[in-house]
C-alpha cells in the first residue's frame, strides 16, 4: 500500500495521523493550520487515509455559531496493540485499541530476584495468550509494546539492564519478542510509558512542557520537553527516584545508599506501615486488612489516608515532604507548565497529593510556582499501558516517512 505514495505524500500522512494520535480530536482547518498545507490537501490527504480505514470522522461538538463542527479521529476497529508492563510484583498485558480502550487484558505475578528465563517465559505465556484472544477481533495487530524500568536502549531493542530480576544483563528482549511471535517489538521506559500515556490519553494532552512523576514499586520520571520525551544522551534520563534524600541513609538496590526511593516508594511505605501495626498503634488500616498485616496493601492505607486516619497520614506526609522538597528543584530547572504525579502509592491519594503540591509551591520559585499546575488522578488504572500503546501507534505511522 505504501509503495503506491511519494516520500512527501507519506510523510504528510504520517505527520496528520500522529497529529491525530496527538490530540485525539481534531479539525481539517486545525491540522492544516498545524501543518501548514493548504486545506485542499489536507482534504486530499484524509480522505486517502478515512479510504484506509485508519482514520474516521465524528460530529458530536457544535461551534458557537451552531453549526456542528467535523472532527477527525483514529479508528478505533482499524486494529489492535498488545502492551505490557512489567512491574516488581506483576506484569500486565492488555488488547488496546488505537483509541486507548482495552478490551482483553491479562496479568501474572512476578517478584523481587525473579530469574531472567522464568520472567521471560511468563512474559512469553502471557503474549500468547493475547495473541489468541486477539484473533476472536479480526483486526491487525500493529505491534507488541513492553515497558519496564532500568536502562533501556529502544533503538537497539536492548533491556541493559533490569535490577529486580536475577541475571537480567543486556537481553536483546525485542529480538526475542520478534522471533518468537513474528510481530514487531517497541520497548519504552515505565516511567516515560507513564508520560506517554498522559501526553496522549490523559492530563497531558497539549502540553508541551510537563513532567510525569511515577510513584510506585520504584520512583521515575518522564520528562516531556518542547513535546517530545527527553531520554538523556543514554535513554537513562528521569531516574528521579535515584536522587539523594537522605544523608546516611539506607541501601538502595542500585548500590548508593540514601535514594529517594528508599524513603518514599511502595515498599517503604508498606514496611512503615507493617513495623507500626505490630507494634500495637491503632489505626483504621487494621480494619481494612482484617486485621492481619500480612494481608496488607497499598489501597488499605491509601483508603485510610484519605478517611483522616492519622497513622496513615503520618507517614504519607513524611514522603509527600520528601518527594516534595527533590520536585520543587526539578520544578526550578524546568519550569514546566504542569506536573503529573501518577502510580499506585498515589493514585487516589488525596491527601498525598496535597501534600507533595504543598511543598513544591512554596519551595519553588515564585514565577515558577505561578506559571505551574499539579495534577493526580482519582483513579487507580494504569496509564503505562495506554503510553505503551501510543509508542506502538507513533513507530507505525512512522514508517510512512
Amino acid at each position: 500500500m505504501l509503495s503506491e505514495y511519494t516520500v512527501v505524500q507519506k510523510t504528510r500522512m504520517s505527520n496528520l495521523l500522529k497529529l491525530i494520535l496527538n490530540y485525539k480530536r481534531i479539525t481539517r482547518t486545525r491540522l492544516a493550520e498545524l501543518l501548514r498545507l493548504s486545506p485542499s490537501a489536507v482534504v486530499k490527504y484524509i480522505k486517502l487515509l478515512i479510504e484506509m480505514g485508519l482514520v474516521t470522522e465524528t460530529d458530536r461538538d457544535r461551534s458557537t455559531g451552531g453549526r456542528r463542527s467535523t472532527y477527525l479521529e483514529l479508528n478505533p476497529d482499524v486494529g489492535l496493540n498488545l502492551a505490557l508492563v512489567l512491574s516488581v510484583s506483576s506484569m500486565k498485558g492488555v488488547l488496546i485499541d488505537t483509541v486507548g480502550t482495552v478490551v482483553a487484558e491479562q496479568s501474572r505475578p512476578t517478584y523481587f530476584g525473579i530469574p531472567k528465563d522464568e520472567l521471560l517465559r511468563g512474559m512469553y505465556d502471557l503474549l500468547d495468550n493475547l495473541l489468541q484472544e486477539a484473533g476472536r477481533f479480526s483486526r491487525k495487530v500493529f505491534g507488541i509494546g513492553i515497558a519496564l524500568g532500568g536502562h533501556i536502549d529502544p533503538l537497539a531493542g536492548l533491556s541493559h539492564e533490569y535490577l529486580f530480576a536475577k541475571g537480567w544483563y543486556d537481553v536483546p528482549l525485542k529480538a526475542l519478542v520478534e522471533e518468537r511471535f513474528k510481530t514487531p517489538c517497541f520497548l519504552v521506559n515505565d516511567a516515560n510509558a507513564c508520560a506517554l500515556g498522559e501526553k496522549y490519553y490523559g492530563k497531558g494532552i497539549g502540553l508541551d512542557h510537563f513532567l510525569c512523576l511515577m510513584i510506585g514499586e520504584g520512583i521515575g520520571m518522564g520528562i516531556v520537553v518542547n513535546g517530545e520525551i527527553y531520554t538523556g544522551k543514554s535513554y537513562y534520563a528521569g531516574e528521579f527516584g535515584h536522587t539523594h534524600s537522605q544523608e546516611g541513609g539506607q541501601l538502595c538496590f542500585c548500590g548508593h545508599t540514601g535514594c529517594l526511593e528508599t524513603v518514599s516508594s511502595q515498599p517503604y511505605v508498606l514496611a512503615e506501615v507493617r513495623r507500626g501495626l505490630e507494634q500495637g498503634v491503632n489505626s483504621e488500616i487494621l480494619k481494612h486488612c482484617d486485621g492481619e498485616v500480612e494481608k496488607l496493601e497499598i489501597e488499605h492505607v491509601i483508603t485510610a489516608a484519605n478517611n483522616g486516619d492519622r497513622f496513615a497520614r503520618n507517614i504519607f506526609d513524611q514522603v509527600g515532604r520528601n518527594i516534595g522538597e527533590r520536585l520543587a528543584d526539578v520544578a526550578n530547572i524546568f519550569n514546566p507548565e504542569m506536573i503529573i504525579l501518577r502510580g499506585s502509592v498515589v493514585d487516589g491519594n488525596r491527601f498525598l497529593f496535597e501534600t507533595v503540591q504543598r511543598v513544591v509551591m512554596s519551595l519553588s520559585l515564585r514565577h515558577i510556582a505561578r506559571s505551574l499546575n499539579m495534577s493526580y488522578s482519582e483513579d487507580r488504572n494504569d496509564i503505562r499501558l495506554r503510553g505503551t500503546n501510543s509508542v506502538i501507534l507513533i513507530e507505525y505511522f512512522s514508517q510512512w516517512s
